[in-house]
């Protein structure tokens, strides 16, 4: 062998526990996605819903703020006003869009990372 060769690999050598040390610092905790459970993806800094809405007139709700109770859809608008409408027609379920802001000022947008099912849920 020649000397630049054996210097080459040397370095490697030593190199190699170096690397692998650096892999296990700091290794992330396994990815939010679909299979999470709601509380672990509300719980998830930086992720941002996008739920379809359920019109209530000239009001759109989050089919995420939305439960049924006797064939009646309820909801309580931003300004504490209850709201209801049959539920005939409307589906229960839904599939909810997740993601993060990229970009930044009047170029930002959400980027849609999952997708999770949603039911609506029974009034409590």
């Amino acid at each position: 062998m020649t000397r630049p060769t054996t210097r080459r690999i040397i370095f490697f050598v030593l190199l190699t526990p170096l690397c692998a040390a650096c892999a296990t610092i700091g290794t992330p905790a396994p990815a939010i996605g679909p299979q999470s459970s709601w509380e672990e993806i509300r719980g998830t800094p930086g992720l941002i819903p996008q739920p379809p809405g359920i019109g209530f007139g000239n009001r759109s709700v989050s089919v995420m703020d939305v439960c049924l109770s006797a064939g009646t859809l309820r909801a309580t608008a931003g300004d504490g006003t209850a709201l209801e409408k049959p539920a005939a027609g409307i589906p229960r379920d839904y599939q909810v869009g997740f993601g993060r802001l990229e970009g930044y000022a009047e170029r930002s947008s959400v980027r849609i990372l999952f997708y999770k099912p949603f039911t609506i849920p029974a009034c409590q």
